[in-house]
């Protein structure tokens, strides 16, 4: 397999900026946080694209893997152009810099939109990263409530985070994620951000506690209690008045 390329200035360019990323990164595989809005998947495209700037201010690295279907993204455009589907390289189609682009230094992408009809085992992306030379911090999955078959594909190190209204209805339908994607996938860590009215957060916590906490491998931790009226809001300007809880979910990233 090819390093991965990093610009399309010349193979010497590419193979020098490839072999600086090889004395970056270490052997260990990465961890793989996979984040979801079930009742709005393409509120996920904008936050990760806000953890990812920053975690480059912190100056880590991260591969964002988009797994959001055209007809769910809002008119939210691919943030770099795109050659082939990475599952094209999960299964052994193409290399690997034929499927990830970098959109700045340390931040690099992946479309996605197939891996979650891969039926056979493969090797996961993040072995293929370590084989490759290529090491990135964190591998970060915008994903769609459907798609929890994809994750086994992706990593072993899997933590999930539901981005939910606090109605008992959306709480089931974050359960309901949870449940199928420790299903598929060994998950390490269950995780929300609660999305109502200072008070429905309290009520919406107890329900984790008892219902959730009863039916899941691991409790789920609270990450961030915000107004639900960005669920309604633009995409563009969805999380720019939550500026601390991107800074929150980066820092669970890093330490998870």
């Amino acid at each position: 397999m090819s390093t991965l390329a990093v610009s399309s200035a010349s193979a010497t360019e590419a193979n020098d900026q490839a072999a600086g990323l090889r004395q970056l990164f270490g052997p260990i595989a990465a961890p793989v946080h996979v984040l979801c809005c079930p009742a709005r998947p393409a509120l996920a495209l904008p936050l990760i694209e806000c953890i990812g700037k920053e975690m480059i201010e912190r100056q880590h690295t991260a591969l964002w893997v988009d797994e959001v279907e055209f007809t769910e993204r809002e008119q939210w455009p691919l943030p770099c152009k795109v050659k082939f589907d990475l599952s094209k390289t999960l299964l052994g189609h193409v290399d690997l810099d034929q499927t990830v682009s970098p959109l700045q230094a340390g931040f690099w992408y992946g479309l996605s939109l197939h891996t979650a009809r891969i039926e056979a085992p493969t090797a996961p992306l993040t072995d293929r990263l370590n084989n490759s030379g290529v090491q990135f911090g964190t591998v970060m999955v915008a994903s769609m409530a459907h798609k929890t078959e994809s994750f086994a594909h992706y990593g072993s190190r899997v933590h999930c985070t539901a981005l939910t209204h606090c109605n008992e209805a959306s709480l089931r339908q974050a359960l309901g994620w949870f449940q199928t994607a420790h299903a598929h996938s060994a998950v390490a860590s269950f995780s929300v951000v609660l999305m109502g009215q200072a008070d429905t957060f309290a009520t919406a916590k107890e329900w984790l506690q008892t219902t959730a906490a009863a039916e899941l491998a691991h409790t789920p931790k609270v990450l961030g209690e915000i107004d639900k009226s960005v669920l309604d809001a633009s995409l563009s300007t969805a999380w720019t008045r939550f500026p601390e809880l991107c800074k929150t979910l980066a820092t669970h990233l890093l330490t998870h």
